[in-house]
């Protein structure tokens, strides 16, 4: 699946919601919020670890994807 910037994906297994900053060969550049340590982290998933994430519709209308 491709993905572009500004995607919401999560991945396959579950955890939190990532916004897509960009692709490196065969991953997909992330960011997302860590609750626990209180501050955005980044990293590199293999594109095959993400799908699309389900947000519920309060979420949908917070992020303005309506």
């Amino acid at each position: 699946m491709d993905f572009k910037k500004g995607d919401i994906v999560q991945l396959k297994s579950g955890g939190p919601a990532m916004v897509v900053t960009g692709e490196s060969g065969d991953s997909v550049q992330v960011l997302w919020y860590g609750e626990i340590v209180d501050e955005i982290k980044t990293g590199a998933v293999p594109a095959f670890c993400l799908v699309e994430a389900e947000l519920e519709e309060a979420e949908d209308e917070t992020i303005g994807r309506r």
